[in-house]
């Protein structure tokens, strides 16, 4: 297992790469103290820890030229700053730890990444497609296949997945742009998971858990043709 760590911070790398070789110890561990030094060295590793504010090259970048180039690995972002995990999601980030980062925080973020190579989820081409989000407490990464249908009031949104419900702070327009076509805005205050409809009318739908969410009048006729393109796609029509 090769284990990559960039961070203009040498104090950090030097830190991180004695914690990895502490929890995984059979691993190879190298660190780059710049984006541009990773890109250069065309380094594939098995999983990259990233700082994100770097000097030239920042890591954002760094990681979207590296995914542009076919690197489909595990990627985390580490990071003092919170508000960055909103620009994790087109790079495909698997986890986002913030500094100072706790040692059986980090350990719990390497042991899930190592399950999800060693299941073949990752760098298989059939990666789950997922949204990461900021809660009070936490960082949550949820799939979307898992997600019912999400909500938005007050400034916040609330996403309701087959196992639990999660708040926080967005515009419902990012996340249903984000979600694809096989979500669809069925009011101004109402994302709903395709896969999940079991009934609908002009007036509501009603997912397969029970819920009923209501149907905007204008929606009525764009969610028709949004849900026989979905049905026919799956060979159900």
């Amino acid at each position: 297992m090769r284990v990559v760590i960039c961070d203009d911070d040498e104090n950090i790398c030097g830190i991180l790469s004695e914690k990895v070789r502490e929890f995984m110890p059979e691993s190879e561990v190298v660190s780059f103290c710049s984006g541009q030094e990773l890109i250069d060295a065309h380094e594939d590793p098995d999983i990259l820890l990233l700082d994100i504010r770097m000097p030239g090259m920042d890591g954002m970048d760094t990681a979207q030229l590296l995914r542009d180039n076919g690197w489909k690995k595990i990627l985390i972002f580490v990071t003092g700053e919170k508000d960055q995990v909103f620009h994790a999601f087109d790079v495909q980030a698997f986890h986002f730890l913030l500094k100072p980062i706790r040692d059986e925080q980090l350990k719990e973020v390497l042991t899930k990444a190592v399950s999800a190579l060693d299941g073949g989820s990752v760098g298989s081409g059939r990666e789950e497609r997922y949204i990461s989000v900021k809660t009070t407490t936490s960082h949550i990464r949820i799939n979307y296949s898992d997600i019912l249908y999400a909500e938005v009031f007050n400034r916040k949104i609330v996403i309701y997945t087959l196992k639990e419900n999660i708040e926080y702070y967005g515009q419902l327009a990012d996340l249903e742009k984000m979600a694809g076509k096989d979500f669809y805005r069925v009011h101004r205050s109402f994302l709903v998971h395709l896969k999940y409809v079991e009934m609908y009318n002009g007036k509501i739908i009603k997912l397969s858990n029970g819920k009923e969410v209501p149907m905007a009048r204008r929606s009525y006729q764009g969610f028709v043709r949004a849900y026989m393109g979905y049905c026919k796609k799956l060979g159900m029509v």
